[in-house]
């Protein structure tokens, strides 16, 4: 890019990052590391209440870091309307805080000519550590142990090494491979399931999305960590849990809307699934009434294993570098297929 100045416009606050009192979320440090990368970069940081009462920045972005709820209205983040008003025909590139794009490729309001890069990567350490303590909690009986507690009730278990055991990740991306990395230390197979099979770092091996079997049939846990498309949605259903190896643990990190609630049920009340950490789920929030809250086994979170104190440095440190990529004219790093949804 040749320019004189570059209009860099920051809105939405990330989810988990606490803003400052006028809604903003750059600290000082934050915006040292976006000024540094050249001195033609004019920063501008705007509020989601600062864009609803009809503040919008001028002249305009051309670098959009933008954390939107979509059409849902979402605390300190940018809502529909308040994200269209930042779309200009000077916008040259959007970048997102989140992982998932569903929600703003829905929206069709980004022309298709602007990149769109997303934050994955971000959130892979506290997503793998959230998804190494769910292996942990289901090899140490955790919960029996906690019930018991609460019972005040002495019984000995049986629990076991995880030496011998293997783990399947369908989703061998940053997150996938982030978690990966940990399980190799406790000595765990690892196997992947991806779009197309092939070799991968610290996975054994990797399978082709739509030949599953194998990897599923040996695996004592399954973790789902792959994005929600169009292909994915609904991808673990009865026949998927009906190869798995009976007693295996199902976690759940990526998006609700990929598992069939009730297909998981069926798999828990017939003993095929021993249990399931549910850290996304469909609706969310997930009703009382709900038999996942009362499913034996089950662990459910509020989809907030990704919450992390360095989820504003992480962020600043991706945007920072593709800013620098931007500039220099090279590939932009997570650009988004928008045929693929991620």
């Amino acid at each position: 890019m040749k320019a004189s100045r570059y209009r860099i416009v920051a809105a939405g606050v990330p989810r988990y990052q606490v803003p400052f009192v006028d809604g903003r979320w750059l600290a000082e440090q934050h915006v040292s590391a976006i000024k540094s990368v050249s001195e033609a970069i004019n920063l501008a940081h705007t509020s989601r209440a600062a864009l609803e009462s009809g503040q919008v920045p001028e002249p305009g972005a051309d670098v959009l870091l933008l954390e939107s709820g979509g059409s849902k209205r979402c605390k300190d983040e940018i809502p529909m309307p308040a994200f269209a008003t930042l779309v200009t025909p000077r916008l040259h590139w959007l970048q997102s805080c989140s992982s998932g794009m569903g929600h703003i490729l829905d929206l069709d309001l980004v022309p298709a000519d602007v990149p769109i890069t997303n934050a994955v990567g971000v959130h892979a350490a506290a997503l793998a550590e959230s998804a190494m303590a769910a292996i942990l909690f289901q090899a140490a009986q955790l919960a029996r142990r906690i019930e018991n507690q609460r019972a005040r009730r002495w019984e000995e278990l049986r629990c076991f090494e995880l030496g011998d055991k293997t783990v399947c990740i369908i989703g061998t991306g940053q997150i996938g491979t982030a978690i990966a990395r940990r399980a190799r230390h406790f000595g765990l197979e690892m196997l992947g399931i991806r779009r197309n099979a092939g070799d991968a770092d610290d996975f054994d091996r990797v399978f082709e999305r739509h030949h599953p079997v194998d990897a599923l049939a040996t695996a004592d846990f399954v973790v789902v960590a792959c994005p929600l498309t169009s292909e994915t949605e609904g991808m673990i259903g009865s026949r998927e849990l009906s190869t798995m190896k009976r007693g295996a643990y199902l976690i759940n990190i990526a998006r609700g809307r990929i598992l069939r609630d009730q297909a998981v049920l069926a798999a828990l009340d017939s003993g095929q699934l021993v249990g399931a950490f549910l850290e996304a789920l469909d609706p969310e929030s997930l009703p009382a009434s709900h038999r996942y809250w009362v499913a034996p086994n089950v662990t459910v979170t509020p989809h907030d294993s990704h919450s992390s104190e360095y989820i504003g440095d992480n962020t600043m440190k991706l945007i920072s570098n593709n800013l620098r990529r931007w500039l220099g004219g090279e590939p932009l790093n997570n650009r988004i297929d928008r045929s693929r949804g991620y």
